[in-house]
């Protein structure tokens, strides 16, 4: 059979992933499709979808009028707050929509332009074409369309959507089908469909993309690679379903279809036809993936690095958001290695799974590789080495972002959330993981609150990151700014105003009878929250305290810090066991910073504040050996430790430790 006629091939990305990031599917699978004998289109549907059939200022008027005539059929009656909300808006200001939608070309370029990393503006540009989605979606509810997200509430098994793929009503990838799906179908005349299935958002358009193309030819072969658990009970849509981490079986079906044409094909991944600079990013970044060698299930670090500096040689990457698991902050030590790389030409997100196996030690180098940001999932193993791993990454500079199990109920579950509240300067951001199928590149999802900081008052506005829906635009901003600065960043109540925590903080020092009526119950809150003292006490001696000290940002109480006069049988009970006479001491305690404000020295400050005002006095503070951060805070405020004792109470030793100035040698 050699003088068949040439095989032409579509290969599909549907909808609906991130729009900001060139498909690994497609860049993976088109090597294999080409030889002799062989014609291939790559066809990128789900960035046609966002900005041809959906953010464009025609369909989005189109999308007005659509929902107005849903209303008065009376589509929305049972509709949630949400959306009856968004009908009214519209209905009460529709210049306001009106304007919205003239500049949804403005938005976007925002999003591919420098004028990205001006943070008003990127979150006005991000919240606009938020809330232009959900008008679109507007048009065909229930379904819900989101930046990388589609669902819609009334279908809960996919492949068995037989009225969904048909509606026209609701589902909103009909009309892609009938346009830039349809024109290619006619244009090329393929013989051989293949939808790329990356993750569970993309099966409803993937199956009626199928469907559509067998009604329009019964001829065509379909195939649905991807992960075969997602793509259960879809056999009847296409002809062929190929597992995406198996090259064979679409090899083999490639044979088939093509007789004894032979295949020769490269295992490097291929992005130069899809449309790189149309994806709505300021700076091209590619998904990362790491692929077998002869001998072994992984490529070496040596030969992985290498085919890095390809990466940016053949496209002119800055940088990579890794969708693999198994490529870890181990595999970024060999970057020191200048035979292979001589300067680290990336910044780099990671997706590893956060178990007991994760390097530690490997973070540094990680960081010097141009590792910013982490995805940590599915944790596992004990906590207290999980949380040592997510500090050596904090430390090194490197952003943790945890993604939670759907239902976390085990213990270790429970622990690390306790964990993750209480230190968001360690657990930069975490949320919960929307299936157990979920993709590295799904929406970053917005965690619940701290149950410790419940009662004490919230600050003004929330954190910048969570307008960054999409981890590319996380990693984008953690390597123009830094963990530290983002971590710092929040939006205001209303509007898109963005502040940095920290730069308007004023210290307090005052008598218990001079605190403003409420503060002393708020102070009493945050020690409480903080978890490590005996809050039977807190307030009787606070009420009876030589000093507090606070501090405030913006109308709210973030640290405070207090010079105690200790209960006589305390003292008396501490003399015993230390060896030492601390009668008439005032004791320095009950310092507490708001996990927020954790990192910028507050603590200090006040401890300073506090220790300068006590006159002649005396004083002394407990510190328990494992609370190595109040020791080194000790230490900065030129303290010293004179005695330990082992505390029943407590369970562990304790130190005694005074300010040097106050020691007498």
């Amino acid at each position: 059979m050699n003088n068949l006629e040439t095989i032409h091939i579509l290969l599909v990305h549907p909808p609906v992933a991130s729009p900001s990031i060139p498909p690994w599917s497609l860049a993976r699978t088109a090597p294999y499709l080409i030889g002799k004998g062989l014609s291939l289109e790559q066809y990128d549907a789900n960035l046609d979808f966002f900005l041809n059939h959906l953010l464009t200022s025609k369909k989005l008027r189109r999308f007005v009028g659509l929902a107005d005539k849903r209303e008065k059929q009376g589509v929305f009656e049972k509709a949630g707050p949400e959306t009856a909300s968004l009908l009214a808006d519209l209905a009460t200001d529709p210049k306001k929509w009106a304007h919205k939608i003239a500049n949804v070309g403005g938005d976007l370029e925002v999003l591919r332009t420098e004028k990205f990393f001006r943070p008003e503006l990127c979150l006005e540009a991000l919240r606009n074409v938020d809330a232009l989605m959900s008008l679109a979606s507007l048009a065909y509810y229930p379904s819900h369309i989101q930046w990388s997200r589609f669902y819609n509430p009334g279908v809960k098994d996919w492949p068995q959507a037989e009225e969904f793929i048909d509606d026209s009503d609701t589902n909103p990838f009909l009309s892609l089908c009938r346009s830039g799906l349809a024109s290619r179908l006619r244009n090329s005349k393929p013989r051989l469909l293949i939808l790329c299935v990356s993750g569970p958002d993309q099966l409803p358009a993937a199956l009626t993309m199928a469907r559509f193309s067998k009604k329009r030819n019964p001829e065509l072969h379909v195939a649905l690679v991807g992960d075969l658990q997602i793509l259960a009970s879809a056999e009847e849509y296409g002809n062929t379903l190929i597992p995406e981490t198996d090259p064979e079986p679409l090899l083999a079906l490639i044979r088939k279809l093509s007789g004894s044409i032979s295949q020769e094909y490269k295992t490097a991944p291929d992005f130069s036809a899809l449309p790189l600079k149309e994806y709505l990013v300021p700076v091209l970044v590619l998904p990362l993936q790491m692929t077998k060698d002869a001998e072994s299930d992984l490529m070496s670090p040596s030969l992985f690095w290498a085919d890095l500096e390809k990466y940016q040689q053949s496209f002119n990457t800055e940088g990579l958001l890794s969708i693999d698991h198994r490529l870890k902050p181990i595999h970024m030590m060999n970057r020191a290695d200048k035979k292979v790389v001589t300067k680290a030409p990336f910044f780099i997100g990671l997706s590893c799974l956060l178990d007991e196996s994760s390097d530690f030690e490997a973070m540094n180098s990680a960081y010097q590789a141009g590792v910013r940001l982490i995805q940590w999932r599915n944790p596992s193993g004990q906590l207290k080495f999980l949380t040592r791993r997510l500090w050596s990454a904090s430390k090194a500079g490197i952003w943790n972002h945890v993604i939670m199990p759907v239902r976390s109920e085990t213990d270790l579950d429970k622990e690390l959330l306790e964990f993750m509240t209480a230190n968001p300067n360690i657990v930069h951001s975490w949320g919960y993981s929307r299936s157990s199928n979920a993709s590295s590149l799904s929406p970053l999802e917005k965690p619940g609150t701290s149950v410790a900081y419940t009662q004490v008052s919230k600050l003004p506005g929330r954190p910048f990151w969570h307008l960054l829906n999409d981890p590319l635009h996380l990693l984008l901003y953690l390597n123009r700014y830094g963990a530290k600065k983002l971590l710092r960043w929040r939006i205001r109540d209303k509007g898109l105003a963005v502040y940095a925590m920290g730069k308007k903080i004023v210290y307090y020092f005052v008598k218990p009878r001079d605190l403003p009526p409420g503060y002393l119950d708020e102070i009493c809150l945050i020690i409480e929250a903080g978890g490590s003292v005996d809050t039977a006490l807190v307030r009787y001696n606070l009420e009876r305290a030589f000093l507090i000290g606070y501090a405030m940002e913006h109308g709210v109480i973030v640290g405070n810090s207090s010079l105690k006069r200790p209960r006589a049988e305390y003292v008396e009970a501490v003399n015993r066991q230390s060896g030492l006479d601390l009668s008439n001491y005032l004791e320095r305690g009950y310092t507490s910073v708001r996990p927020e404000y954790r990192g910028m020295g507050i603590g200090a400050k006040l401890l300073e504040g506090l220790t300068e005002r006590v006159g002649d006095i005396k004083l002394f503070s407990i510190i328990s050996s494992d609370n190595v951060a109040a020791q080194k805070m000790a230490l900065r405020n030129r303290t010293r430790q004179v005695a330990t004792f082992y505390s029943k109470k407590l369970g562990k030793e304790v130190g005694v430790w005074m300010p040097e100035w106050m020691i007498e040698d």
